[in-house]
């Protein structure tokens, strides 16, 4: 099994789905807006170089409006969203959020060519949720396979998990958290969560 780190740094590949991809499938969104990060990634490598910080900047403005991060927080605390205030609710979208914004741009230091591959998206009239299968290539390490998960809502297809080699993201956390709730609380996750932000914002963490 890959590790989180693995898994997130493939997250990279996030596609964007911009005003010029929206009359096209996910599949084809995938394909073009993929392929466009990329080129993204490799004209901006030098100034990458030179100002790591811009690694944030490129994150939110690329991958960030892609996820549709309320339905990926509900399902990620599962029974414990439920229960959950509104105010706790916020707290931890905003502080999930902010935690991979700055895994994102963490993985994006050690970016390096990609070669991707497409499968044809399996997709019937009608159907909110389709999966798109991507096969990435990595010089000196081992191909992954890694999986969109896009639903169909008010806003247009928006990635509600990603798997890499079968390991969920929303799976994985869904687990971690889950365990930490019932041996803490709600309140005690949203400020830990908080916490680790902040020393990553400072560069301590």
């Amino acid at each position: 099994m890959k590790t989180l780190q693995v898994l997130l740094a493939a997250l990279l590949l996030m596609p964007a789905f911009g005003q010029a991809e929206t009359a096209l499938g996910p599949g084809e969104a995938v394909k073009a807006t993929s392929e466009k990060m990329l080129e993204v990634l490799r004209t901006n490598r030098e100034l990458l170089d030179k100002q790591p910080e811009k690694i944030i900047d490129l994150v939110e403005e690329i991958v960030v409006p892609q996820f549709d991060f309320v339905r990926i927080s509900a399902w990620v605390l599962g029974k414990h969203w439920r229960r959950a205030s509104p105010e706790q609710r916020g707290v931890f979208v905003t502080e999930f959020q902010s935690l991979m914004v700055n895994t994102y741009a963490t993985a994006l230091l050690e970016y390096s060519d990609y070669k991707i591959s497409y499968t044809p998206v399996r997709m019937a009239e009608g159907d909110r949720i389709v999966t798109v299968r991507t096969n990435v290539e990595r010089a000196g390490a081992d191909a992954i396979n890694l999986d969109y998960r896009l639903i169909d809502g008010k806003q247009g297809w928006k990635v509600f998990d990603i798997l890499v080699d079968n390991v969920s993201l929303v799976a994985n956390y869904r687990t971690s958290f889950d365990q930490e709730i019932r041996e803490t609380s709600m309140d005690a996750l949203n400020e830990r969560l908080a916490r680790h932000n902040a020393k990553r914002e400072k560069g301590e963490g």
